[in-house]
């Protein structure tokens, strides 16, 4: 027992906050991250592509409830087709885009057209929906809920991200060239010189 109390617990050292370190994982993750989008640029738009789709069927609650709403309105004829239509393309156009940049391979151009074509199907989708909404805004009797003025909302934010989601599309190609242009190679010349310095030193 009297040897137990005697012995000294000895402290592990506590390690210091290394700033450099940080840094140099930082700079690291970006490195790989370049890395990554110069074999597949088409990643940057099909992250658009996924915004755009979260965007609309996480927000297609509202349109369920404004269509719900309006289903005795006379000038709301084709927003329910059009509506569901957009949802379900919002979620095959993500399948049909992993088709068009398979890896290591050329772009599938039938599939790049077919994505072209759920493009414009989905734009021309939120325009009838939008403009139904603005007939039924200038010939309302009576107060219209805020489910309305939100529905418009979801389909304008809709059509601007489905834009730019088509724009970084087209700009696959360009981003490509950008991309190669940046410096990804890791500095190792610098440290192996530095290696062969020091050895040199040391012999003589």
């Amino acid at each position: 027992m009297a040897d137990n109390e005697n012995m000294v617990v000895e402290e592990k050292p506590k390690k210091k906050f290394d700033g450099a370190k940080v840094r140099a994982g930082i700079k690291e993750w970006f490195r790989k991250q370049i890395v990554n989008l110069k074999r597949r640029p088409s990643n940057i738009a099909l992250l658009f592509f996924v915004i755009t789709s979260l965007i609309y069927m996480i927000a297609f609650s509202i349109i369920a409830q404004m269509l719900y709403e309006g289903r005795t309105n006379s000038y709301i004829e084709w927003s329910g087709l059009c509506s569901f239509v957009t949802f379900l393309f919002s979620i095959l156009i993500l399948v049909l885009y992993l088709q068009v940049f398979p890896k290591r391979k050329k772009p599938n151009v039938p599939m790049l057209v077919l994505v072209g074509v759920f493009i414009a199907v989905m734009f021309l989708a939120d325009i009838v929906c939008y403009m139904e909404l603005q007939d039924v805004f200038a010939n309302a009797t009576t107060a219209l809920t805020d489910v309305y003025y939100e529905s418009g909302t979801v389909f304008i934010v809709h059509m601007i991200f489905l834009a730019v989601s088509t724009v970084l599309l087209a700009c696959t190609p360009l981003f490509k060239m950008l991309l190669m242009k940046i410096n990804t190679r890791k500095e190792v010349e610098s440290t192996v010189s530095e290696m062969h310095g020091q050895l040199d030193l040391e012999e003589t």
